[in-house]
């Protein structure tokens, strides 16, 4: 016979758990927190016998239990974010582009305090948030080490576009490092989005009026002062549409793609026999939608090769 929890401890110990469970457990905190509340969207009223048996549900309706687990899972994750956070500020971004892009001096002592604050607004916003999580689970992977190593060694079109159009002279180790940084910045750009309550999934994602954020620059500059500016408008226009914005910088397309992939990135995931990998299908399909989400396409036929050639 199953244990009832105390009323006080079913919400938290019921959505603990399914942190805990093992399809969600590699995953990061704000990963976790969209499976499970996608989970109790879903399933719903299904849920309820279960709930009951745990002691959860005696609130007036469904839809208030929904809202107290929905509650619980965002704190949980609120919980397990800074970690994250300044794991990703500290020790995945170290500024080693600096010089390539013509700045001698080191970063100042304050820089990686600044963006920490900068992503701590960004959860705190409900659409920024959203974007947080794929920037977040994407530079805490190894996406951009090993994607930005095969466009350097193939020198072909993700790679002209960064040094021949955007005139960025840079190793890859560099150049990884610089995207790492953008992808930080770019959930910034969903700041000043105002949600409304049918908020969906997307919205962290979908491309952003490029005249909202001439507006917003001048107080993000402000607030990134030890970031370069040409960084900081990099990491806030890949919310962009490519489509809708002639010239757009290479490296903001190729973080509006990464932070696109590193929402549904699942470390160690177990592929089927026969089955594409992982990558190799989210490239595939995403290059489809190219057109619907703002993203380069040839820059997805060029990572979807990649991913094919080496099996990811």
């Amino acid at each position: 016979m199953m244990k009832m929890d105390a009323p006080g401890d079913a919400i938290p110990r019921f959505v603990s758990r399914m942190f805990d469970a093992p399809a969600l457990k590699r995953l990061t905190a704000l990963q976790r927190e969209e499976q499970a509340l996608q989970f109790f969207r879903q399933n719903g009223p299904q849920l309820q016998p279960l709930l009951a048996s745990m002691g959860i549900g005696g609130a007036p309706n469904w839809q208030e239990t929904v809202a107290q687990l929905v509650r619980e899972a965002r704190s949980l994750a609120d919980s397990m974010l800074e970690k994250e956070i300044s794991r990703a500020a500290d020790e995945r971004v170290l500024y080693i582009f600096l010089p390539a892009l013509g700045t001698s001096r080191p970063p100042s002592a304050t820089v990686h305090e600044e963006i920490k604050q900068l992503c701590r607004r960004s959860a705190n916003h409900p659409v920024a948030r959203l974007a947080l999580a794929g920037s977040l689970s994407a530079v805490l992977s190894d996406v951009t080490d090993k994607y930005i190593s095969h466009i350097w060694e193939r020198r072909k079109y993700t790679f002209m576009e960064v040094a021949r159009v955007q005139r960025l002279t840079m190793k890859a180790e560099e150049g990884a490092d610089l995207l790492r940084l953008a992808l930080l910045v770019r959930p910034a750009a969903y700041l000043h989005v105002v949600a409304d309550a049918r908020l969906g999934t997307e919205a962290g994602y979908a491309p952003v009026q490029e005249a909202a954020l001439d507006r917003a620059f001048p107080g993000l500059r402000s607030q990134l002062a030890g970031t370069p500016p040409d960084v900081v408008r990099m990491g806030i226009r890949s919310a962009l549409s490519f489509q809708a914005t002639p010239g757009l910088e290479a490296i903001s397309r190729l973080a509006t793609i990464l932070a696109l992939r590193g929402r549904s990135i699942a470390p160690a995931m177990v592929v089927d026999r026969g089955a594409d990998s992982p990558d190799k299908s989210w490239f595939n399909v995403a290059r489809r939608n190219a057109a619907w989400r703002g993203l380069d396409p040839r820059m997805l036929d060029e990572l979807y090769s990649i991913a094919a050639e080496n099996g990811w």
